[in-house]
């Protein structure tokens, strides 16, 4: 293969080092193959006196990359801001790539951690941020939800688990205020659930990977739907 032939399909942001902006834009882009290349492409986008620096959040390995790049720009066109960049309004571009680079077979390469000890200081105290807000959230939830459910906290929200319904409730935050919630452990009831949600005004989707999902709820009808779930919903 020529040394100069992509293989190499990532996904960029870039972070204020002050923390003082949010930047809701990310690149999808391709270049050649191995951290070393991926590095080097980071070092082109960064100017290394700016307090704004490039960050890759992931990437993957894969074949006919410039296809799939055009796909996923393709897909993507209404969030298009300028050639390679996609406003992400709701953090999420990554989760919803994710499962199309899986059908694909796409191999996902470990990312090099190569940053200063500054900015290493500035996503360590974004990552509690996003921390902290899962916390309040699943407090909220806990105030709201009328059975004990055990619960934990993930990097994309908190998870409440059901051992009467045998689900899981997966929550993903979004910066809107309007969350998503999935329901794991569902493959195998995903038509008595889609019937009873559908008798309580709520439709789900059906994910790639086979579970049950509602997107764009408020904290209240998330608690709202577990407690009818766990007090009505019965295999």
């Amino acid at each position: 293969m020529p040394a100069n032939t992509h293989t190499i399909l990532y996904i960029m942001r870039h972070i204020d080092i002050g923390g003082h902006i949010d930047i809701p834009y990310k690149k999808i882009g391709i270049t050649g193959s191995g951290n070393a290349d991926l590095s080097t492409r980071l070092k082109q986008i960064s100017n290394t006196k700016s307090p704004i620096q490039a960050q890759c959040i992931a990437a993957w390995e894969c074949d006919d990359v410039e296809k799939i790049e055009n796909a996923l720009h393709s897909i993507l066109k209404n969030e298009r801001v300028e050639g390679e960049w996609f406003y992400d309004k709701d953090d999420n571009l990554i989760e919803r790539i994710e499962p199309i680079m899986e059908l694909l077979k796409a191999k996902k390469i470990e990312l090099k951690d190569d940053a200063d000890l500054y900015t290493k200081s500035v996503l360590e105290s974004e990552e509690n941020r996003r921390k902290a807000n899962a916390i309040q959230i699943l407090g909220e939830l806990n105030l709201n939800i009328k059975v004990p459910l055990e619960s934990s906290i993930r990097y994309t929200g908190p998870t409440l688990f059901s051992k009467r319904t045998g689900l899981t409730y997966y929550i993903n935050i979004r910066k809107s205020g309007m969350h998503n919630l999935e329901f794991g452990r569902s493959k195998d009831k995903f038509d008595d659930l889609k019937a009873y949600m559908k008798s309580i005004g709520f439709d789900i989707e059906k994910h790639e990977r086979g579970y049950a999902m509602i997107n764009g709820l408020s904290v209240e009808s998330i608690a709202d739907i577990i407690n009818k779930l766990e007090s009505e919903f019965i295999q």
